[in-house]
């Protein structure tokens, strides 16, 4: 039993570690296509759901680029039953809203820019030297401590 938790355990600190994901937050098609020229920036960062993601450029006469994030939906789908409408809805590619403001802050334009910048997602996973670490320091001392246990 004994044997049984640690193991447990010890997988379970290594799922905990396994994976980390950053990414920029975003919003969706859907959300970008009710906004309209005239809107204020709080208006279009709460539709949106989401603040802005950078200030792209501001010139002499007070206009400024605001810079947000939304995600495309794509289509996963077996290429023999490919039809027009089929297949499961997956996450596509971030493509970058660029929100032009006049000097009152109010929507001028609206473009959007899919190959603009690669938005990266950084992913952190598990370090092979460091599992093996783990594995030549602890397994010996695991099997020492278990033999004391088994010894009569």
């Amino acid at each position: 039993m004994k044997r049984l938790t640690l193991l447990l355990t010890l997988l379970f600190i290594i799922g905990l570690s396994s994976c980390i994901v950053k990414a920029p937050k975003y919003s969706t098609v859907e959300k970008v296509l009710t906004l309209r020229q005239g809107m204020t920036k709080e208006e279009v960062s709460q539709i949106l759901g989401i603040p802005p993601y950078n200030m792209v450029s501001m010139n002499d006469t007070a206009e400024f680029v605001l810079l947000y994030k939304y995600r495309v939906t794509n289509r996963a789908t077996v290429p023999f039953f490919l039809k027009p409408t089929n297949g499961k809805p997956v996450r596509g590619k971030y493509v970058n809203l660029l929100v032009t403001y006049d000097k009152e802050g109010k929507v001028k334009s609206m473009e959007s820019c899919v190959d603009c910048d690669e938005t990266l997602i950084e992913e952190k996973r598990l370090d092979p030297d460091k599992i093996v670490t783990l594995i030549t320091v602890t397994l010996p001392a695991v099997m020492v401590y278990l033999g004391f246990q088994s010894a009569p």
